[in-house]
């Protein structure tokens, strides 16, 4: 029941951020059109934070399934091997590493459209 209740709590936290990446595109829009103008035309500049917006949050939340995943496997065979457990951080480590990668592309996007 414990793990259900740490599941529910895992998969609003990934909605929230999602959500949250999501809206910020249309709110860096909305400012960009009231303030200058800008050399990316309107309808690239929509598309491509929308598409840096997904990146995050795709990774984000495949790197949350990915953690939790591995985690419970890899708390497992601690508990019973505990010599294995500088490894099992690593592979931990490694799933996490999927929502750095999201970021990176994102980052990436914003670079090319501003």
């Amino acid at each position: 029941m414990a793990r259900i209740r740490i599941g529910i709590k895992i998969a609003a936290a990934s909605l929230i951020v999602t959500l949250w990446a999501l809206l910020v595109p249309f709110v860096l829009l909305a400012q960009q059109a009231g303030g200058r103008s800008s050399a990316v035309a309107p309808e690239v500049m929509k598309w491509g934070l929308m598409a840096a917006a997904v990146s995050v949050g795709a990774s984000t939340i495949a790197g949350g399934i990915a953690v939790g995943m591995v985690g419970a496997a890899a708390m497992g065979v601690v508990g019973e091997r505990p010599e294995v457990t500088p490894r099992a951080l690593i592979f931990v480590g490694l799933a996490e590493g999927i929502a750095i990668y999201g970021l990176i592309v994102s980052v990436m996007i914003l670079g090319k459209i501003s």
